[in-house]
């Protein structure tokens, strides 16, 4: 099967097959390499999907020498390595930082309305979201003191959980 035509030719139909077709195997394949689960692996998938899409539409892939799911799970393992990246150089902020950290990634305009409501957003987020974040960004805790303070099975779990936090925050913020 040549994705790529397929892809150039019907996007939305061929985009909606490979999506149906290989979805279940790659979120868990996800969940088996990467122990990422839930909405999480479902984005990382989507993403994935776009940048396929992206990198044929743009000439960057213009023939595959391995299997369609080959590719996709490279642009995963990229993505999550990329992700890994920035959660491990997340140096601690003070909290109007944190705040326009969140609002920042899906809105340029920013004002003191924002900062309002994503305090707002922040109380509303709940436990143990709450603590985690203030721990991390106002307190400036390292992620092993938070580990031993909060019980968390280490600083690894700790992490992902903070991560988790943001983008829930994130969705409060805009809903």
């Amino acid at each position: 099967m040549n994705w790529i035509e397929m892809i150039k030719t019907e996007p939305d139909k061929t985009l909606a097959l490979l999506y149906r077709n290989h979805k279940q195997s790659t979120l868990s394949w996800i969940k088996s390499n990467f122990n990422i689960v839930g909405d999480d692996a479902e984005e990382i998938f989507q993403v994935a999907i776009i940048v396929l899409y992206d990198n044929i539409i743009s000439g960057k892939l213009s023939f595959l020498t391995a299997e369609i799911t080959t590719y996709l799970f490279a642009i995963i393992k990229n993505k999550i390595i990329q992700l890994n990246r920035v959660n491990a150089r997340i140096a601690p902020i003070d909290a109007t930082e944190l705040l326009k950290e969140v609002i920042a990634e899906d809105d340029d305009d920013l004002d003191v309305k924002d900062i309002d409501k994503a305090m707002k957003s922040l109380e509303l987020l709940g436990e143990p979201c709450k603590s985690l974040l203030e721990l991390a960004y106002f307190h400036q805790m390292k992620m092993d003191e938070i580990t031993e303070k909060l019980g968390y099975k280490n600083a690894d779990t700790t992490k992902n959980l903070k991560y988790k936090c943001l983008k829930r925050l994130q969705k409060i913020f805009f809903e």
